[in-house]
């Protein structure tokens, strides 16, 4: 049992993304690959994240570490299925993700989470579904010049009951660069035939890997607020547009503290586990093998969400200037960036240099270079907008 208890606690950090340092349990022949569920089955579609655990004295987890081969399918207690599908990571999922369209839940049927791989089936409680009040507000604090931004949540239940939350968000922002390198503004800025045309507008996203859990149950007429993240007011991803959308569930007292052990065996003093780790017990168990441990907790409940913006408007962002060695409007040519780099004549331009005009120099037309964070967004994101972008 004390061999399972360290593998479960490598586990948790394996769910929440975490790193610790080393942790060396001497004498202990560590247990790994057991499953590693987590998600929330809710209306629209149902995401759950599968992984393996991996050994305390192994390397940073990888991509390698994901359940990819999974069946994976909500049952509602009249046997009714509802299959998931693998989720492409071009869209902005790691591997092992899997998507489930169950659609609305109904309050008075219970449902339950079901998993088939490798020869083995592992099953959640079947409940029903939690009614989630909405979300308050979301909002952004910032104290003063230089000081981070802090994105926070608050919500609490018009029927004062006493609710365990937790929440997830998805950041997105908008890019451009220096140089617009389009025809039009090609002309007005720079002589010589354009030749070369980068992005000039991208998107980028992140979606969050803690976990976030709140309890209203020690707070002043049941309202919970709650910092989500915090960033540097400098942060690119404030310069043009931004934008936070947060989900809400409320999760059982179980799971609750379910969530809180994890938090807990994942924190860190002095390179030790503090306080002294214990075994995460979850909702999922392996129906065809009761002795094989499994590691996760499935809730079932509606989920509410808010959004927000934060626009050149508000004055959040504060222009740190560019790192770049080269102004980006001042395009030079191949032999004038070897002098100034120090360079062999015969030597490669380093890579980060890209063809942006054709000009004159020492008596013959060349391509005149910038660096590529210039002129190029699609070194911070993609350029593919979000549908409902403004």
């Amino acid at each position: 049992m004390k061999r399972l208890f360290v593998v479960l606690t490598c586990c948790s950090c394996v769910i929440l993304n975490h790193c610790i340092t080393d942790f060396i349990a001497k004498g202990i022949n560590e247990e790994k690959d057991i499953l590693v569920v987590e998600g929330t089955i809710t209306d629209g579609e149902s995401i759950i994240t599968l992984r393996r655990s991996i050994n305390l004295n192994d390397e940073k987890p990888s991509s390698t570490v994901t359940v990819d081969n999974a069946l994976v399918y909500v049952e509602n207690e009249d046997g009714t299925k509802i299959y998931a599908k693998v989720d492409n990571p071009s869209k902005g999922h790691p591997k092992g993700i899997y998507t489930i369209p169950n659609g609305k839940l109904n309050p008075e049927k219970k449902y339950g989470l079901i998993i088939e791989v490798d020869g083995n089936a592992y099953r959640s409680d079947y409940t029903y579904p939690i009614n989630t009040p909405e979300i308050d507000s979301v909002f952004w604090t910032k104290k003063e010049k230089g000081q981070p931004v802090n994105m926070h949540v608050a919500t609490h239940d018009p029927e004062n009951r006493v609710l365990y939350y937790r929440w997830s968000f998805l950041e997105e922002w908008e890019i451009i660069v220096d140089i617009d390198s389009s025809e039009a503004n090609f002309k007005d800025r720079v002589l010589g035939t354009p030749q070369f045309y980068y992005p000039y507008r991208c998107w980028n996203f992140r979606r969050n890997n803690e976990l976030l859990i709140g309890s209203s149950e020690k707070t002043v007429f049941g309202r919970v607020t709650d910092i989500l993240t915090s960033f540097s007011s400098s942060d690119r991803r404030l310069e043009i547009l931004y934008r936070i959308t947060v989900k809400q569930n409320v999760i059982s007292k179980r799971a609750y503290d379910y969530f809180e052990n994890i938090k807990k065996n994942t924190q860190k003093i002095e390179g030790l586990f503090a306080p002294t780790p214990s075994e995460l017990r979850g909702n999922i168990k392996c129906v065809t093998n009761p002795a094989k441990p499994v590691i996760g907790y499935v809730e079932i409940s509606s989920t509410t969400e808010k959004r927000i913006y934060i626009k050149p408007a508000d004055r959040v962002y504060e222009y740190p200037g560019r790192p770049w060695l080269f102004p980006c409007f001042e395009p030079l040519p191949e032999g004038e960036i070897k002098d100034i780099l120090m360079l062999e004549p015969e030597a490669p331009l380093p890579d980060y240099f890209v063809p942006y005009f054709w000009g004159n120099y020492n008596n013959r037309t060349q391509p005149f270079y910038v660096d590529t964070h210039c002129i190029d967004c699609t070194n911070y994101g993609t350029v593919d907008k979000p549908a409902d972008w403004p």
